[in-house]
């Protein structure tokens, strides 16, 4: 078995890691658009050695590997996954076209199919406000500019085109590409054919990955959802989850880009009642970001994570960071991989709203 399989999951790990989440979970969505992020759910386990792989890490498996792993068609995957971003992208411009739509798109069904936000009433202008800072919040050169003001180490990256069998001759894998700092060597990516553009998308050596900047505790998806209801409201906190979720979706599509951002720019240059600029995003950001010293206080879960359903109160993470945006009661449960305590997370939360004004927030 050749060096560049090796690090590739097996077939029939991969099937029998579906198989167990597929009989242990459900998600507060429809079927198929579970099936989809317990795909990607795979990936993460394969490169972290998590699930079925039991340790053995596969850094260089992804959405697409899994997909024919579970006998799927690709490009079927990348369509519905694509459908779920352009319906969110759709919803942004009916709201700046003038329109005041639900959470749902033109047909009724509730954006991300997620059953929650069929009943929740929040005003569409404060959901592209949030869609707004979710999609610039990521952004590395926004979290530079937080770190150079307050002195706190965030990390960062981005997503790249990357050709696969560049990487492995430039003794590269995925796993390093994402946990090492690689700042100061992206020209040299480039100009390697490491980093290829648009044009190459689809090419089979060609995959969609995350390249890591500057090393860094990054920052919290519940973090960034939660203070955002917290700092403004409920539709705003909306609106970051759906940049998030879009961000989660975009790394296996038919188009390619950085679609929580594409939809940020779409906000930032049409719609006329945006009341943000870049203040509130360089604030959320650093809100977001995780304290090394309370890194187990801060959850940062997948979207999987978010929708997971604990059966025990037929409540999902989701669900209980909305409930205690608008001071509504919630059950106790614990979030993300980590298993922390909702609970302690919102104490956090409290604190750290209390004291970001000593940080110029």
């Amino acid at each position: 078995m050749s060096h560049k399989h090796d690090l590739v999951a097996p077939p029939d790990i991969v099937r029998r890691d579906f198989a167990e989440m597929d009989a242990e979970e459900t998600l507060r969505c429809s079927w198929d658009v579970e099936e989809l992020l317990l795909m990607q759910a795979i990936e993460g386990h394969a490169h972290e050695g998590h699930g079925a792989f039991h340790g053995k890490r596969y850094p260089n498996t992804t959405i697409d590997h899994i997909a024919r792993a579970l006998r799927r068609d690709p490009h079927a995957i990348r369509a519905a996954r694509q459908a779920l971003i352009d319906d969110i992208r759709r919803y942004a411009e009916r709201v700046v076209q003038g329109e005041r739509p639900e959470l749902v798109d033109e047909e009724g069904t509730p954006l991300l199919t997620i059953s929650t936000l069929r009943h929740l009433h929040v005003a569409p202008e404060d959901v592209l406000r949030g869609l707004f800072l979710g999609g610039f919040r990521d952004d590395p050169d926004v979290r530079k500019e937080v770190e150079q003001r307050t002195g706190w180490t965030i990390g960062g990256g981005r997503g790249y085109l990357v050709n696969m069998q560049v990487m492995e001759q430039m003794g590269l894998d995925g796993y390093r590409l994402a946990k090492e700092a690689h700042e100061d060597e992206l020209d040299e990516f480039r100009a390697r054919g490491l980093i290829v553009g648009a044009e190459h998308a689809h090419d089979p050596q060609v995959q969609y990955m995350y390249i890591r900047h500057r090393v860094g505790p990054g920052a919290s998806d519940d973090a960034a959802m939660v203070m955002a209801g917290k700092v403004w409201n409920l539709g705003v906190a909306v609106g970051v989850f759906l940049a998030d979720a879009v961000d989660t979706l975009e790394k296996y599509v038919l188009e390619y880009g950085d679609k929580d951002r594409e939809i940020a720019e779409f906000i930032w240059q049409n719609f006329k009642d945006l009341q943000m600029d870049w203040e509130d995003v360089y604030r959320l950001t650093f809100l977001a970001a995780v304290p090394v010293e309370r890194r187990d206080e801060v959850p940062d879960s997948s979207l999987r994570h978010l929708l997971r359903v604990d059966r025990r109160h037929d409540q999902c993470a989701l669900e209980s960071h909305l409930l205690y945006i608008q001071h509504r009661p919630y059950a106790p449960m614990v979030l993300a991989h980590e298993g922390i305590p909702n609970r302690k997370f919102y104490a956090y939360v409290e604190e750290r709203l209390a004291t970001a004004h000593e940080y110029g927030f």
